[in-house]
């Protein structure tokens, strides 16, 4: 019933209360009995995983027998091997606090705040940001008088923003 997008085991683990390994194996059960799919399966980390068919109808039937509304599922056409590989620790942090153009020294410091358990370096920074930028999740922008260039996301990037933040909310 928690699935209302494509999520990594970890971020199912803290939506549901569960232990990494103890979603892991869920996840690994429901994937075995067609409940679920992985999209990114040649991922060796942050696999997405998602409703089947028939995972889809059975969460409809829990919802209608527990006389809950209907659940609104967001799935959109993305690129999911990118999105796993984005859910991955240090970028994941990085697309989330990515809130307006800024350079990455200041990013790095934003990110800090952002979750005081990251351990990340300037230059850990800047090349997270050259791969984002290689694959289109983020473009370079010029401020006039600033001497250094600032990263804002695309749309590509704004929708994995999107999806990092639902995974986090606790409906």
């Amino acid at each position: 019933m928690a699935l209302r997008q494509p999520l990594t085991a970890k971020q199912l683990a803290k939506r549901i209360g569960l232990t990494f390994d103890e979603c892991r194996e869920v996840v690994r059960r429901l994937s075995s009995h067609g409940f679920l799919e992985c999209l990114n399966p040649r991922a060796r980390r942050s696999r997405v995983y998602w409703l089947t068919k028939l995972g889809a109808n059975f969460q409809k039937k829990l919802a209608l027998e527990n006389e809950q509304p209907a659940i609104d599922q967001f799935a959109p056409e993305i690129d999911w091997e990118l999105y796993g590989w984005v859910c991955y620790s240090h970028r994941a942090t990085i697309i989330k606090t990515l809130t307006e153009p800024i350079q990455p020294a200041a990013l790095k410091r934003k990110a800090r705040q952002h979750d005081h358990s990251i351990r990340m370096s300037g230059n850990n920074c800047r090349d997270i940001m050259r791969e984002f930028r290689k694959r289109g999740i983020v473009r370079p922008i010029q401020i006039r008088k600033k001497a250094h260039l600032r990263y804002e996301l695309t749309d590509q990037g704004k929708l994995f923003q999107q999806l990092l933040w639902q995974a986090e909310a606790f409906v």
